[in-house]
């Protein structure tokens, strides 16, 4: 496992750091061409979409589970990827030159582990920590979220958190698979077995090793972080393949970076994302600016910088705990074409919100203007007095509009966003706006209602919120944090 340093930088030489980084949010810029890393999990495709960066993936070298010769039909929504390429100085675009992915975790539910909760269930697979959410974890491949049980056999892609892998995709394993595969440093070691202290503490094996066994290992591998692989068929797991793995997809002479995870530590021992430390600095920029001073474990953030001596010098952290999602009336259009432009939001109590559209956006009409029947439609069609549905992603200070949907007329405002700054008991910031509470207001902690006290001291900045302002008048009548 690598060494994590932890080095005090002074102002100056920070200064000179960031300031050659360049760019703005929504993933590391590169004006210069230099090769962005970028680590997260995949959002979308049409190209790829990870961090807020849409990266062509037209001339682009794959690796997926250690096969080379992939191409995007072999990637899917929640993986976690590692990505080596360029990013434009728009933010939001860029060209992938090569992808990598290897899932985190293979094999069955350990028995007695299983433990459902409100929204979220936990578990172990060969004793390595799983946390499964119901909303932000995507299942496929015949998975499910009720359908979680021990014994199960599951591929888990996702990021650390420091005590568990809290899982954004979950695959079923196919039944005539045999195969597992966990990944740690190695404890010990004699060549005929081989244990494992995997990331949450765990000591998994002792496992016997098979005669056949492909060793990628030097002869005395402990403290070295490795992946093995299993052959179950016999019914007691048996290495079969022992190489050494990266523990978190950094690399200590990666330039500029862009990583998406899991915080993990605290203010008095520093943080760091998926086990890569980060440093801090007056020139950091935090979005929200609330952010900063606020940072704690458990956060989804991106963090943005450079990497200096095996650490990696932030230059931005972003809240990213889940997506940004928003139902609104139209104030105003402003376009070139039927595609660019922008689009002015009522949030009501003269708020409002502008987001940008281009040609990657998606466009949907499920509304009665949809007089051509296409279920489709452009900005010359939009009017001040429609409503739509919005999935925005951000590039520095402002929003742009990922997929559009017109609705029929609605009464209400709809926002899902990370929690930017609240006022107790009164009020909270949600994409720049403030919005109030009343004595009607509703409240709601992980799916469970609450009262307003309760509410407001169990919040914090950068978690995801859900609000319902059924008047657009800036009140809010029901609100919950995920």
């Amino acid at each position: 496992m690598k060494q994590r340093k932890r080095v005090v930088f002074i102002s100056a030489i920070l200064a000179v750091v960031l300031g050659a980084c360049g760019g703005g949010g929504g993933g590391s810029s590169s004006d210069s061409g230099g090769t962005v890393t970028t680590v997260g999990k995949i959002d979308g495709f049409g190209s790829v979409y990870v961090n807020g960066v849409k990266f062509d993936t037209s001339n682009t070298l794959y690796s997926v589970d250690d096969e080379a010769g992939q191409d995007d039909s072999s990637l899917a929504v929640g993986m976690k990827v590692r990505i080596e390429g360029r990013v434009n100085a728009d933010g939001k675009t860029g060209t992938a030159d090569s992808i990598y992915y290897d899932d985190d975790l293979e094999g069955p539910i350990d028995s007695g582990s299983l433990v459902v909760g409100d929204g979220v269930t936990t578990f172990t697979i060969l004793g390595m920590g799983v946390s499964a959410d119901v909303n932000a974890t995507v299942f496929d491949d015949g998975a499910s979220y009720d359908g979680l049980a021990e014994g199960q056999e599951l591929e888990v892609s996702g990021f650390f958190d420091g005590t568990q892998i809290v899982a954004s995709r979950i695959e079923l394993q196919n039944d005539s698979d045999d195969d597992y595969e966990i990944k740690g440093t190695v404890a010990s070691y004699d060549g005929s077995q081989i244990s494992l202290t995997l990331q949450n503490g765990v000591v998994a094996g002792p496992y016997l090793i098979s005669s056949s066994a492909e060793l990628e290992i030097p002869s005395d591998p402990v403290g070295l972080y490795v992946e093995i692989k299993l052959d179950n068929s016999s019914g007691t797991p048996e290495v079969v393949h022992i190489e050494s793995d990266d523990d978190d997809l950094i690399d200590d002479d990666d330039g500029e970076v862009s990583l998406r995870g899991i915080l993990a530590g605290d203010q008095s021992s520093g943080f760091s994302v998926n086990g890569v430390s980060f440093e801090v600095s007056p020139m950091t920029r935090y979005e929200p600016a609330s952010l900063e001073g606020n940072l704690s474990a458990g956060m989804e953030v991106e963090v943005e910088g450079v990497m200096q001596d095996g650490v990696l010098i932030a230059k931005e952290i972003e809240a990213e705990d889940g997506e940004v999602e928003i139902t609104a009336r139209v104030i105003s259009v402003q376009s070139s074409d039927a595609k660019n432009g922008t689009i002015t939001l009522d949030l009501g109590n003269s708020q409002s919100l502008t987001v940008e559209t281009d040609n990657s956006t998606q466009f949907e009409d499920s509304s009665d203007f949809d007089h051509d029947d296409d279920g489709s439609f452009n900005l010359n069609e939009l009017t001040d007095s429609d409503y739509v549905e919005l999935e925005l992603g951000r590039s520095g200070d402002q929003y742009y509009v990922i997929s559009i949907e017109r609705e029929d007329d609605d009464d209400s405002t709809e926002i899902e966003a990370p929690l930017e700054d609240y006022t107790v008991n009164d009020s909270v910031t949600l994409l720049g706006a403030i919005f109030t509470v009343h004595d009607g207001t509703r409240y709601e902690l992980h799916d469970s209602s609450t009262d307003m006290e309760t509410f407001f001291s169990n919040l914090e900045i950068g978690r995801q919120v859900e609000m319902e302002d059924q008047n657009s008048d800036g009140a809010i009548d029901e609100i919950e944090m995920k």
